[in-house]
């Protein structure tokens, strides 16, 4: 792995500590793409767009993220916004507009992970046009954001570097590229937590899922450390050292936090940002240049059947209080 990944995660620390206030996106070490083939490699089929935000549980306002500035200097300020999938509340839709260095992005700041009960993630993915942008299709990231790779970000499915699909953790733990090519195609993604708070990424066809009852099968490891080995073709977040170890032992779990996350989507395309902009904004060759929004991109990609399970009846969520009633969409 170059750099090796112990280098990447020094320079992580080391912007961490600079920057009070870091991005939740930190600067990612290069990583191999994974050529293992077996997803589907055609134009994805990114959904059909709805004008209906009824019970949507996504937030698409205009704001300032440390991530990514417009032109225009915020999010969702160009013209253009995300939007939910006809027929599914549970979803998202983005696509950029060739000309624009825009920023889009969907939240769901008011639904609640609360990660002593999270269980699992699952969704369904769909990328057409993205081999040369950053963007993190869905991702869920801690409502304490701090200690960089270690913050307990979960980048389930990222373009960073851009030019291919990654499991991502804001340049922590172990990050793989998945066999999913950016250019276009179609996967499902499972996220697990096991009992000990280990965190794993997995993307898998939609057979493979529907065979293993709607979920990538399990990882296999026997502990943390196999778990992180650079041979696992999943990715995987852990640290048996923290106290409490693992997840609960991550920047935004330990004493004095809500151990609470949320869900996020986007397209990160504008003209600056923090750390995360310049270490994910790499060059694609013959495509864009290194720390430039790709202007010729049409990028669209789309997250559906989004279902997050957790200890409560049936499996499901059991969502932080004061959770409104649309979040339920995002349940089983």
């Amino acid at each position: 792995m170059a750099p090796s990944l112990a280098l990447g995660l020094a320079v992580l620390a080391a912007a961490a500590a600079a920057a009070d206030g870091a991005d939740r996106e930190a600067q990612r070490p290069t990583l191999p793409v994974n050529s293992t083939t077996g997803l589907s490699q055609a134009l994805g089929a990114v959904c059909e767009a709805s004008s209906d935000r009824t019970n949507w549980p996504f937030h698409t306002d205009q704001k300032q993220w440390y991530s990514c500035r417009s032109s225009a200097g915020a999010t969702n300020d160009l013209g253009s916004t995300p939007q939910p999938c006809v027929g599914d509340s549970s979803s998202v839709r983005i696509e950029l507009t060739p000309g624009k260095a825009e920023c889009l992005v969907a939240h769901a700041p008011q639904c609640k992970i609360p990660m002593h009960d999270f269980v699992s993630l699952d969704y369904e993915l769909a990328v057409r046009g993205c081999g040369a942008v950053w963007a993190a299709p869905l991702w869920i990231t801690p409502d304490t954001w701090q200690w960089g790779a270690g913050s307990g970000e979960v980048d389930s499915t990222e373009m960073c570097p851009r030019g291919a699909v990654y499991l991502n953790f804001a340049g922590g733990g172990h990050q793989v590229a998945s066999r999913l090519p950016a250019a276009g195609g179609e996967a499902h993604v499972t996220v697990r937590k096991d009992a000990r708070g280990v965190v794993t990424v997995a993307a898998c066809t939609a057979d493979e899922a529907a065979a293993h009852g709607g979920q990538c099968a399990p990882p296999q490891y026997s502990g943390c450390d196999d778990c992180l080995r650079a041979a696992q073709p999943f990715g995987c977040w852990c640290n048996e050292q923290s106290t409490p170890p693992n997840i609960y032992g991550s920047g935004g779990c330990v004493e004095g936090t809500d151990c609470m996350w949320t869900l996020v989507s986007d397209i990160w395309n504008g003209v600056a940002g923090d750390e995360g902009y310049k270490g994910c904004m790499t060059e694609v060759a013959g495509e864009v240049e290194a720390g430039k929004p790709n202007l010729k991109s049409q990028c669209a990609l789309s997250v559906q059947k989004i279902r997050l399970r957790g200890g409560g009846p049936n499996g499901r969520l059991q969502w932080g209080a004061g959770s409104p009633a649309e979040c339920m969409a995002l349940t089983v």
